[in-house]
């Protein structure tokens, strides 16, 4: 659109009257062209294990009474609709009309039908006796269950026909590989083949069911999020499909028992399901004149070269794209980079979210390595090496970590005359961490050159390849806290990632955004020991204390420190004493040491400054 030119500002004469000419995030309500079917409601979707292994463990009560606390926390007001199906050999229905809880048995896996059209999805606020009633009953009606088997294929077809007309979110909760009907997985394990060539492929999906069934989820604007707990293999390289191309999220507790996992799962489903979020969204991204993209990451369908569908955004997820000069001889001074996001509110408003970004171009590499963000070079090279392990192998994927920044750094070292007399390395400020992230991914769990067991790799690259910047980086760059000595008032100074700071005085906090691991030293207090921790003098079985009204101030600070720093995202808290076999965990994290046959940082950097 055009506009006259201001002859004193020699602007546009209608800038300030147009907040996108202004600011480079807007939202707009979207204009009916941009609808297709009224805005729909929030509508929250519970396929549910209630097999023998789910019952036993505790994780049905736990996700029932979970569900049955956060209802009056769901986004949507009273617009907002939900749903139940149970599975165990059979897939069971629930009608909910105010009338009481109707439990429909389908009688046959391979005829999929809706036993009646409506009642199986109802409105909230309409029918919230009847969905209190069931949440808090659904665990005693299967508890004398000795059901083995999981028919998750049917149960997913079932949800897909209850929640097409109008889409939202699924939570599945899986506590047994799916065993019978279709989209039936055989335990495919083989330890033989960890360390190998052909290890990549253990991660690779056993059968394309489950990413065509996320196809059609997608398509009707439905989200899934996986939630597994078994005990023996899950095959969680197949079933994080169901996640990856609806746009939602895979997590994993393995051996899963109440006692031990239910809080950490409470707290991770109920920020899943209360989280501010959109719905039946899109997301269009746009470049200049002579870039294109020339790849995505993270989770979603990609409907066309620069069109994304996400049925349920959230602020947890991350969306990484890769330019490249389309046309030579660009000369433009700068690149621009748009986002349009067009999506629906919690409350029912169609909106447009744009993010518009200039960046300069130039042709002096000091500029660029001044510009040179290392947390984010970071997330996108753990985000391409995810991709580049199922596309290729392990072995490539970490020679493309290792290639990309040691190139990088050598190439700032020639240009820079970066080197002291000490022939060491004088990397600045914003480039000085990227060698010590470098080591942090080639020593991580998802590409270390040791025997990880596939599901425990697929759980983490399903768990981070969808995860944002804070997220990835603290997962590659633990922080190490000592929490001995805190005075109450502010977060004590991080330590290096190095057993040299490391002493039998010290209780050390190791935190890698996922787990919290504790070393105590021999030579600690013993009446601190004794008020913080219980069993302290136990070789086993020693825990934190429960955090109570009025409990003592040392155990009050250290629970400060972990709930400042703790995310939902975050499965357990592990304490080893010093000399335990378990210490070897702790040190393992110390990624500035060598360890899983890497460099240790001192040793890298001498082989970045050998030409």
């Amino acid at each position: 659109y055009y506009s006259a030119i201001d002859p004193n500002t020699q602007l546009r004469a209608d800038i300030m009257e147009r907040k996108e000419l202004i600011y480079s995030t807007v939202e707009v309500v979207a204009t009916p062209h941009y609808m297709i079917r009224a805005p729909m409601p929030c509508v929250f979707f519970f396929v549910l294990d209630v097999s023998k292994a789910a019952v036993s463990s505790g994780m049905l009560a736990r996700a029932c009474a979970t569900i049955h606390d956060v209802l009056d926390k769901l986004p949507g007001g009273k617009r907002t609709m939900i749903g139940f199906i149970t599975f165990d050999s059979k897939v069971h229905y629930y009608s909910l009309n105010g009338k009481g809880p109707r439990m429909h048995v389908l009688p046959d896996l391979d005829d999929i039908f809706l036993p009646e059209p409506r009642d199986l999805l109802t409105n909230l606020f309409e029918a919230k006796k009847d969905v209190e009633h069931l949440l808090q009953t659904l665990p005693a009606m299967h508890e004398k269950t000795e059901d083995v088997e999981a028919a998750l294929g049917p149960a997913l077809e079932a949800a897909h026909q209850v929640m097409k007309p109008m889409g939202g979110r699924l939570s599945l909760f899986s506590a047994t590989l799916p065993s019978i009907g279709n989209g039936r997985l055989m335990n495919r394990d083989n330890p033989n083949l960890l360390g190998k060539p052909d290890e990549h492929k253990l991660l690779l999906p056993a059968t394309e069911y489950y990413k065509e069934k996320a196809f059609q989820f997608s398509h009707v604007q439905i989200t899934i999020d996986v939630y597994l707990f078994s005990c023996h293999y899950t095959d969680v390289a197949t079933l994080n499909s169901l996640a990856k191309f609806t746009g939602g999220q895979t997590n994993r507790f393995p051996a899963y028992f109440d006692s031990k996992d239910g809080e950490e799962f409470y707290r991770l489903l109920s920020h899943a399901l209360t989280r501010e979020q959109g719905w039946e969204s899109v997301i269009r991204v746009r470049v200049g004149k002579g870039y294109k993209v020339t790849d995505f990451f993270g989770n979603f369908r990609l409907r066309s070269t620069d069109l994304l569908t996400v049925p349920c955004i959230d602020s947890d997820k991350t969306y990484a794209l890769q330019l490249a000069v389309d046309e030579k001889g660009v000369k433009t001074p700068s690149v621009s980079v748009q986002s349009a996001l067009l999506y629906t509110t919690s409350f029912g408003e169609r909106r447009i979210r744009v993010h518009t970004l200039c960046v300069p171009v130039t042709s002096f590499t000091t500029h660029i390595y001044q510009s040179v963000n290392s947390s984010v070079l970071t997330l996108m090279l753990f985000k391409q090496a995810i991709a580049m392990v199922t596309s290729s192998s392990f072995d490539k994927a970490r020679e493309h970590i290792r290639q990309s920044v040691t190139a990088l750094l050598r190439s700032y070292s020639y240009t820079s005359n970066a080197y002291s007399h000490s022939q060491t390395l004088q990397l600045p400020e914003n480039l000085n961490t990227l060698p010590l992230q470098c080591l942090g991914l080639l020593k991580h769990e998802a590409f270390r050159d040791r025997n990880v067991p596939s599901d425990q790799r697929a759980t983490i690259h399903s768990l981070m390849y969808p995860l944002g910047l804070g997220n990835v980086e603290i997962s590659v760059r633990p922080r190490l806290i000592p929490i001995h000595n805190l005075d109450g008032k502010s977060m004590p100074e991080e330590l290096q990632l190095t057993a040299s700071v490391v002493d039998s005085t010290s209780v050390l906090l190791l935190d890698n955004g996922r787990h919290f691991l504790v070393r105590i030293g021999n030579r600690v207090d013993p009446k601190w020991l004794n008020t913080v921790f219980q069993d302290a003098d136990s070789k086993k079985g020693i825990k934190l204390r429960s955090y109570e009204e009025n409990c003592p101030v040392e155990l009050e600070r250290v629970y400060q420190v972990l709930d400042s720093i703790k995310t939902p995202f975050h499965k357990g808290t592990t304490i080893v004493k010093e000399g335990d076999s378990d210490e070897l965990l702790f040190f393992s994290s110390l990624i500035q040491d060598r360890s899983f046959g890497e460099q240790s940082l001192a040793e890298y950097m001498q082989f970045i400054v050998r030409r």
